[in-house]
């Protein structure tokens, strides 16, 4: 192979091995972003659940010294309505924390593709190094006592 193949072939290898590296940090910072995200909806799911407690726990205390039963059963009615509604959210949380997961899982498969890519272009990298040296050692003149 001529230098200037040789030349041109690392150009292109270094070229696409960029590339990789570059796909791969945006790939990163796509997962810490996504983890971010999950650790964020974690929080407001467990502030969520701390909350509904406190207000259940109070209207329970209500329930506890209504005096007749249409008062009892307008509690109860509010209970039921809040414990609707809290699972609702606590729903959508899950699904938002479920939909974030699955591009989680998506951009890591694809980390795991570019890891591997940019580990076979290093290999090629130094393949064509390797065979250039070789290259230039075969066409440099030996002289006696000399290389």
């Amino acid at each position: 192979m001529g230098y200037a193949l040789f030349a041109q072939r690392k150009i292109a290898l270094d070229g696409q091995l960029n590339n990789a590296q570059l796909q791969q940090t945006q790939r990163s910072n796509e997962q810490y972003a996504l983890a971010t995200q999950t650790l964020s909806l974690q929080q407001q799911l467990t502030s969520m659940n701390a909350s509904q407690s406190g207000e259940l726990a109070e209207l329970y205390g209500q329930l506890a010294e209504a005096s007749n039963e249409d008062a009892r059963n307008t509690i109860n009615a509010q209970i039921q309505q809040k414990e609707h509604e809290f699972e609702q959210e606590v729903d959508s949380i899950n699904r938002e924390i479920y939909q974030v997961s699955v591009k989680e899982n998506a951009i890591e498969m694809e980390v795991k593709r570019l890891d591997t890519m940019v580990t076979a272009l290093q290999k090629q990298l130094e393949a064509v190094e390797e065979a250039e040296g070789s290259a230039i050692d075969r066409a440099t003149p030996k002289f006696n006592g000399v290389g």
